[in-house]
């Protein structure tokens, strides 16, 4: 892949690699010769003949075989029964060269969006699986998981209360297990569970419960890459505080008093977090101090990426009578340092007022060399109406225009800052989630569960997109809480 490379991914995967998989040679040396086609040999491009049969599964081959659908099917075994432990190692780590249902050892042999299943002695490459918390059919909502390249098999419920709602479904490191939360929401009446892969009757394990935990829900919750959660304590009007559980349950714990929006750095024992008043800290572990992370004062929703624990958070910069805050969105050393804009705020004049926009649910990508965002575009009229978001009643500047469109960021991920133009990527979709290799962008567009490939050299997108239209309705309503969830590699 065409990627600038710190120092931590050289020592990691070697970046004088020529190529991961066919695409990279097609990417850094064009076409090939009349006649041939490019494959990648020991992570060298070599030409070779058209009609030149490929490599079979269990020799670096990419022909692959059938999806074994959802998870209820037993495709997916966890460490102890079979599993992956290798957790998939960074995004172009390994020689991503064995196809969909090729002979592996290690999900870091697999092609981009699969991941290395199935017992000893026998596993295979995957389709990763992408979870999502749905509008249910008996109960509010209700926690669903697909194979991301698979639409013909219905989601997999992965709760077993079916007359409860279930919610915030988040895998652990290596994506033999997920979390959820289940219940509906008053202390006491909410528990937070978790559920090990191939899904097996009767197996749900209870972390903790409101009461344990004196919470009302497990809102902003988070687990992979650390072997506990941490979430944020909710109690009548306030949201603020952050708790975290042992990944195998147990005695649930306050790390601080207040603060919101926990994010786990690469190391899995400290996060960034943000409150009102400090902006973005940072706390070492388990009874240390918080950080104030200078200049991180006023952001807020930090998340960390996977390569060099760089912070992106967004920053309110004013705000509006109808929709409130309007924000853009920033990088910074986890340490601190200087701040790199990455999107920022814009106003298109028009004849009776403007088109504006604010940045909403941004993300990394696991790398750092990509930043994806949702910019909402508002109407803001000049004779003083209210402003209303593009597409709704009362638009008066920009009729019949998505209100929201996805955007990525190349980003340096050694300095932290944009690294050319924002890449769009589709019109009416929000809360985009890259997958752990990368390649793959999972959003929801009219409230449907989509899936586009993109080139990781430029942003653009590759292929068709991949629409998930069984099931129901995939909730968008709290944010960040409820973005597609990608099985970690």
């Amino acid at each position: 892949m065409s990627l600038l490379c710190s120092a931590l991914l050289v020592a990691l995967t070697g970046c004088g690699d020529e190529c991961k998989e066919p695409s990279d040679c097609t990417d850094d040396k064009g076409s090939p010769a009349e006649g041939k086609r490019w494959v990648c040999e020991s992570n060298e491009c070599v030409e070779r003949d058209e009609d030149t049969p490929e490599p079979g599964p269990g020799d670096g081959g990419t022909d692959g075989g059938p999806t074994d659908g959802g998870p209820t099917d037993g495709g997916d075994t966890g460490p102890g029964d079979g599993g992956t432990p290798d957790g998939g190692g960074p995004a172009d780590g390994g020689g991503m060269t064995v196809g969909k249902g090729g002979a592996c050892t290690a999900s870091m042999e697999c092609m981009a969006g699969l991941r290395c299943e199935g017992t000893a002695g026998a596993r295979t490459c995957q389709a990763l699986h992408v979870a999502v918390t749905s509008a249910g059919t008996a109960v509010t909502t209700q926690v669903t998981a697909v194979r991301h390249d698979d639409t013909t098999t219905a989601p997999a419920v992965l709760s077993e209360a079916a007359a409860e709602p279930s919610r915030y479904p988040r895998w652990n490191a290596d994506g033999s297990a997920v979390a959820f939360v289940e219940g509906t929401e008053g202390v006491g009446t909410t528990r937070l569970v978790s559920r090990a892969l191939p899904l097996t009757a009767g197996q749900t394990t209870v972390l903790t419960d409101g009461t344990a935990a004196g919470t009302e829900d497990f809102p902003q919750l988070e687990w992979w890459p650390s072997t506990s959660l941490v979430w944020t304590k909710r109690a009548g009007a306030s949201t603020s505080g952050l708790w975290t559980v042992p990944g195998a349950g147990g005695t649930a714990t306050s790390l601080t008093g207040n603060g919101v929006f926990p994010s786990w750095a690469r190391n899995g024992t400290s996060l960034a977090y943000s409150t009102r008043a400090d902006g973005v800290l940072t706390l070492a572990a388990a009874g240390a101090q918080p950080v104030v992370v200078a200049g991180g004062t006023g952001g807020e929703q930090p998340f960390h990426n996977q390569a060099n624990d760089w912070v992106l958070y967004a920053k309110e910069n004013g705000s509006d009578a109808v929709l409130g805050p309007l924000y853009e969105i920033f990088t910074l050393a986890p340490t601190g340092g200087t701040i790199h804009p990455i999107a920022n705020k814009t106003s298109e004049p028009t004849s009776g007022g403007s088109v504006d926009s604010f940045i909403a649910n941004p993300t990394w990508a696991p790398d750092g060399t990509w930043v994806a965002y949702v910019r909402t575009y508002f109407s803001k009229p000049s004779d003083g109406s209210a402003s209303a978001l593009c597409g709704a009643v009362g638009a008066s500047q920009c009729p019949g225009r998505d209100a929201n469109v996805i955007f990525l960021q190349k980003v340096n991920p050694e300095t932290g800052a944009a690294d050319g133009a924002a890449v769009q990527l589709v019109t009416g979709g929000t809360l985009p989630s890259f997958s752990p290799d990368g390649r793959f962008i999972a959003y929801v567009r009219a409230k449907r569960l989509q899936i586009q490939q993109i080139n990781p050299a430029d942003g653009t997108a590759v292929g068709a997109v991949v629409t998930h239209a069984l099931g129901t309705d995939v909730q968008t309503n709290r944010g960040d809480d409820n973005r597609p969830r990608w099985q970690p590699r």
